[in-house]
């Protein structure tokens, strides 16, 4: 990337929202000096090629224009689309009436999948443009959450087909399934993609008719991209990366790691709980009607125990080595460092830094949840139109489909992370290094003149606290803003 604004080397970066630094106590105006006025080389690079750019898209513009005449239909290329349903029923017997439905349908199904390829590859480029010092600039954060988003609402659209596809009977169906031959949904190349690039390990993969999955594809060139996909970093790698750094640049400065912060917590928390218990011992058993009283010594005894074990259990979680031992049984698939900076996340994700990786990761979860609840309604659609009748591509159908559904969540990690929480009030402040690392004051806008904030609106309303456009004094600051 490009240098600082201040000309030298390149500045440290983050990997969520650059800020301001936040000015402590014993600091001044004084000790940073209004740079924003100053003009460097990058800034006329940076205005020159904008200016080259909003001139090229204007002579492009005209020069369409002058080379057809669009309409709709053109736009859109109808004829292609409108003519690509062919019944087989139609071509060697007489057209069963729902075949049409069943085409458009898986159609419809594969364009959806074109355009989720399209913001998953683009989100793939994001966190593939920061690979070598595994940063994301806060826009292109921002970006991921957008495009993420937009694959959930794509996800729920694809599941709600199901009710459109519903309204066909069994018998409708069967009228015409035996034209379809081996034709079948796992022979999908698209969908494929997407699992890998999303994350699907190969072991979480499912063989039936004694071949692996990509050996369903009938040409040997989608064979050859699904293997080449399989390769190539994933959303998954990419996010386990990118939380790694997170975690270490927020703690960088403090005395402690986030993993002992968290234990120190649960004792904190074990402690209060040790003196309520014997303060006020619940001597019921048990809310059965036929439940006894116990003694209040043997209530004390019984949940003092019963505190300890869940103790030793919430401790484990924050154990390096136990983790491991998971990573090894294949329980979990990512790091400790990245298991620990969504529990960070998801704990302080009210503060100002941490509000855009919080989103991302929502959505990556509801991502995992509604694939899982279109394999979910495909494998109850299969059950209702053929029961336990073998699938079209070999498989046993509703049994292999509800096998898949058991294996295939991807990112089921970020979901085990709410097991690692502490209620809100057994959690501590954040040290003070961490949270100058995360949030910023009103006294940040004191480094920002009205002028600066006019410049960065005349060039195109960009926030002052974007990476790109930072004074020098972030580079000088050891701290992530």
């Amino acid at each position: 990337g490009r240098g600082g604004r201040g000309g030298g080397g390149a500045r440290k970066s983050s990997s969520f929202n650059q800020l301001p630094r936040v000015q402590s106590d014993d600091e001044t105006s004084d000790d940073y000096p209004d740079e924003m006025s100053e003009v460097t080389e990058d800034d006329l690079q940076e205005a020159e090629n904008g200016a080259r750019r909003s001139s090229e898209r204007a002579m492009n513009v005209r020069f369409a224009a002058t080379k057809r005449l669009l309409n709709y239909n053109d736009y859109l290329q109808l004829d292609k689309i409108l003519k690509a349903q062919e019944p087989e029923s139609k071509r060697f017997d007489v057209e069963v009436h729902d075949e049409m439905l069943f085409i458009i349908i898986h159609q419809t199904y594969e364009l959806w999948f074109k355009q989720t390829l399209h913001e998953v590859d683009s989100i793939l480029r994001c966190f593939h443009s920061a690979k070598k010092d595994v940063l994301l600039r806060e826009t292109d954060l921002s970006l991921c959450a957008q495009r993420t988003e937009r694959v959930i609402q794509i996800l729920k659209v694809l599941a709600n087909q199901f009710d459109v596809l519903e309204t066909m009977s069994p018998q409708a169906f069967g009228d015409f399934r035996d034209f379809l031959s081996s034709a079948s949904g796992f022979q999908s190349k698209q969908f494929r993609l997407i699992e890998n690039k999303l994350g699907l390990a190969a072991d979480q993969r499912i063989m039936h008719g004694g071949c692996p999955y990509f050996k369903h594809l009938p040409q040997v060139e989608q064979q050859k991209e699904i293997l080449e996909s399989e390769q190539e970093p994933s959303i998954l790698s990419y996010i386990n990366t990118w939380l790694e750094r997170l975690v270490d640049d927020a703690w960088s400065d403090a005395s402690t790691d986030f993993a002992q912060f968290m234990r120190d917590a649960i004792e904190r928390a074990a402690e209060h709980d040790r003196r309520a218990i014997v303060e006020y011992p619940n001597t019921i058993a048990s809310h059965l009607p036929n439940a006894k009283r116990v003694s209040r010594e043997l209530a004390v005894v019984a949940a003092l125990e019963e505190l300890e074990t869940k103790r030793h259990a919430h401790l484990r979680l924050f154990d390096k080595g136990a983790h491991h031992e998971l990573l090894r049984q294949g329980s979990r698939q990512m790091s400790f460092k990245a298991t620990m900076a969504v529990v960070f996340i998801q704990t302080f994700g009210s503060e100002l830094t941490l509000q855009t990786p919080l989103k991302l990761i929502n959505n990556l979860i509801a991502i995992d949840e509604q694939v899982s609840r279109w394999r979910q309604r495909h494998s109850s659609l299969v059950m209702r139109m053929i029961g336990s009748k073998n699938g079209t591509g070999g498989s046993s159908g509703h049994g292999y489909l509800n096998a898949v559904l058991a294996k295939s969540r991807i990112f089921l990690d970020l979901c085990h992370a709410s097991h690692y929480l502490l209620p809100s009030h057994s959690m501590p402040a954040l040290p003070a290094e961490v949270k100058r690392q995360v949030s910023y004051s009103k006294s940040s806008f004191a480094h920002f003149s009205g002028a600066d904030f006019d410049r960065f609106s005349d060039s195109g309303g960009a926030s002052p606290f974007g990476r790109s456009d930072l004074t020098r004094r972030e580079a000088r600051s050891n701290s992530l803003h």
